[in-house]
């Protein structure tokens, strides 16, 4: 009878865990909301809004190097042109002292009103970068702020405005 009752058992243990297995794969595969309908309302820049004045100095912090989407400069500032279902890869490159991840914020915002994104994002961090597949994201103008400081405690803050438009639309 022992026998029986540890077979049971061990029958049990495999399905708890093939169970929690498949969970893990159903989670790392959902689509990432960075912005929800209400929020991207609040945020969404109009015809008469305008981005944070630009610096121009080379920040002493660790480098941000947005891969994807790609980054486009220009006179108003750094401007990331995609469509509502993207992929993100940031890169955090050490300057002077190695990156604290920790540190890292990731904010939408309009004039005083700012949502942070940080613990959306924040799973998809490896080591010193971010890869997110399947980021959802509403059409729309949107100004991102990301803020990194490094290990001494030097910090960059970069502004983008995120341009959102569905396939095949122009500007």
């Amino acid at each position: 009878m022992g026998i029986v009752h540890s077979r049971n058992t061990i029958d049990v243990l495999m399905a708890v865990f093939f169970c929690l297995l498949g969970g893990q794969t159903a989670f790392a595969q959902s689509k990432l909301l960075l912005l929800t309908p209400g929020e991207a309302a609040q945020l969404r820049m109009g015809p008469d809004d305008s981005m944070p004045p630009v610096t121009r100095s080379i920040p002493p912090g660790p480098r941000i190097v947005v891969r994807e989407p790609t980054v486009t400069r220009t006179a108003d500032g750094a401007v990331i042109e995609t469509t509502p279902s993207t992929r993100l890869i940031v890169l955090f490159e050490p300057n002077r002292a190695p990156v604290d991840m920790d540190s890292l914020e990731i904010r939408a915002r309009k004039g005083p009103f700012a949502v942070s994104l940080t613990s959306r994002l924040k799973p998809y961090v490896h080591g010193t970068s971010l890869e997110a597949d399947g980021v959802t994201v509403p059409e729309g103008r949107f100004v991102v702020q990301i803020e990194i400081l490094d290990r001494s405690g030097a910090k960059t803050v970069e502004t983008y405005r995120l341009d959102v438009r569905a396939p095949g639309h122009k500007s």
